[in-house]
């Protein structure tokens, strides 16, 4: 009688999200998704992203993701998910060898109503070993996702690649306050400050927000937004990179905190290179 109530309280919870979702609206959750291939993804868990609402605060909140929607049930049941904090890594005897090959390209900056977002357009792209990565998309969280020996950044830059096959892997770049960032501040000027606004388009390098090193840990992990995806391959640069206290107050007045809390590592291995 015991397991029947609580199934039946669950049901009455997802029931009652639900039909707020059908109330309020919908809303797309894209803000991880490589661009350009979704017509790769499984269209009924593209419609389910499409359906239904999701966010950082409340209800709708990382704690709730998996009520949301049947899709997103890996944010909650999935063993291997993102973020994490880098607790002691292993110091790996192996090379792994990044080399970035990012091209100049004209950019719309986005406001998808879970960050700011670009679509990179240009064949820019990571080569991981004997393996290329084309750079699809990048976004910005505050504070910091993954947190190391416990501590986030103020902010962190993700940079989504994806291969022919569609793995991903995503390149973390933490922010620390310091000097203002000349790159963060092309990009701010031209910040929506609602979803509808459209930005005027502006002329970028991506490789020019990379820290002077590629120091780095890596892990296996997830998409960190619904529907959660595993098999993600995470790479997080070592050596943060400078942006002003100005910078960060200016992102988080429009787009406010989305991060999501730290996840089980899960006895998970973390290399440092």
């Amino acid at each position: 009688m015991i397991k029947n109530a609580v199934r039946t309280k669950r049901f009455s919870y997802y029931f009652a999200v639900s039909l707020i979702g059908l109330l309020f609206g919908t809303a797309a959750a894209t803000e991880e998704k490589p661009a350009g291939d979704r017509d790769k993804m499984d269209k009924t868990q593209q419609d389910a992203r499409l359906q239904s609402h999701w966010g950082y605060m409340g209800i709708e909140g990382p704690k709730h993701w998996a009520m949301l929607s049947p899709q997103y049930m890996t944010c909650e049941a999935g063993s291997k998910q993102s973020p994490i904090n880098i607790h002691a890594p292993h110091h790996s005897n192996t090379q792994e060898t990044l080399a970035f090959d990012y091209k100049p390209t004209p950019v719309h900056v986005a406001n998808n109503g879970h960050t700011i977002q670009v679509d990179y357009k240009s064949y820019s792209v990571l080569h991981v070993n004997d393996r290329t990565y084309r750079l699809r998309q990048f976004h910005f969280h505050d504070p910091s996702e993954h947190e190391i020996e416990g501590v986030r950044y103020p902010m962190e830059l993700h940079l989504v690649h994806q291969d022919p096959r569609g793995h991903i892997v995503v390149v973390s770049v933490f922010l620390e306050l310091g000097a203002a960032n000349p790159w963060i501040a092309n990009i701010w000027s031209w910040m929506p400050k609602t979803t509808t606004d459209v930005s005027t388009p502006l002329f970028i390098n991506v490789a020019e927000i990379l820290p002077s090193n590629t120091h780095h840990y890596t892990y296996k992990g997830s998409l960190t937004t619904p529907p959660c995806i595993e098999g993600v391959q995470w790479i997080l640069l070592e050596k943060p990179v400078q942006i002003s206290a100005d910078q960060q107050k200016r992102f988080a007045d429009i787009i406010g905190e989305n991060a999501r809390p730290v996840q089980p590592t899960h006895e998970r291995n973390v290399e440092e290179y």
